[in-house]
C-alpha cells in the first residue's frame, strides 16, 4: 500500500507577505486540520524531506508512496513563473497525469481568473478534477475540520484507512461455582 495520503505541492511565491500567508497555511494549518483533526498522513516537501536530497529524487520517490496528490496554486500574478519554472511541480504533474489511481486536488488560494496562463498540465487537472478554492482566513475558525472548505477537501481526499484489529487472544479465568463448591478453570476466545 502507500505510505501516505497525500503529497503536498506548494510553489513559493514571490513577495514576502505573500510567502509567510502560504506557509502558515501549507506547513501549520493543513497538518492541524487534516493530520491531527482528521487523522490523514501527509508527505509535505520542506517539512518531511531530509536535507541535502536531490530535490528531483524525493519528490519521485514520495508521490509514489502517496494516494494524493494536492497541488496549491498562488495568486497567478505571484506564481504563474514560478510554477512553469520549478522543476518540482514539473515531475509532480508529469507524474501524476501518467500514473494510474493516484487523483489530483487543485486548492486555489485565490480565484484564478484564466487558466490559459497556467501550464496545460494544470489546465487538464482543473478541467478533470475541478479546484477547491481556499475561502478561509488565518483565524482560529478556519482551523477547524467542520468548515465548508475542509469538508470539500476531505471529499476529494481517499477514504480513511481503518487500523487493523487487533489479533484475538486467549483469555484464561477461573470462576467459583457456587452449586459444586469448587474452583473451575475455563479457556475461551475473547475479542477485544
Amino acid at each position: 500500500g502507500k505510505l501516505y495520503d497525500a503529497y503536498v505541492l506548494c510553489p513559493k511565491p514571490q513577495r514576502e507577505s505573500q510567502s509567510h500567508d502560504v506557509d502558515t497555511l501549507v506547513l501549520k494549518i493543513l497538518p492541524k486540520v487534516l493530520e491531527r483533526q482528521c487523522g490523514y498522513k501527509l508527505f509535505i516537501f520542506g517539512r518531511d524531506d531530509f536535507p541535502g536530497q536531490a530535490v528531483v529524487n524525493v519528490i519521485d520517490e514520495n508521490i509514489k508512496l502517496c494516494r494524493r496528490l494536492i497541488i496549491f496554486i498562488v495568486p497567478e500574478a505571484l506564481s504563474l513563473d514560478l510554477l512553469r519554472n520549478m522543476s518540482e511541480e514539473q515531475i509532480a504533474v508529469y507524474n501524476v497525469l501518467i500514473q494510474d489511481g493516484i487523483k489530483v486536488i487543485l486548492i486555489e488560494l485565490e480565484k484564478v481568473k484564466d487558466y490559459t496562463t497556467l501550464p496545460e498540465s494544470i489546465q487538464y487537472i482543473r478541467q478533470k478534477h475541478g479546484a477547491v478554492q481556499w475561502s478561509g482566513d488565518f483565524t482560529e475558525q478556519s482551523q477547524c475540520a467542520k468548515t465548508k472548505f475542509w469538508k470539500k477537501v476531505r471529499y476529494h481526499m481517499p477514504p480513511k484507512r481503518w487500523p487493523p484489529s487487533p489479533p484475538v487472544q486467549l483469555l484464561k479465568h477461573t470462576r467459583f461455582d457456587l452449586v459444586d463448591s469448587k474452583w473451575e478453570t475455563n479457556v475461551g476466545f475473547i475479542t477485544p
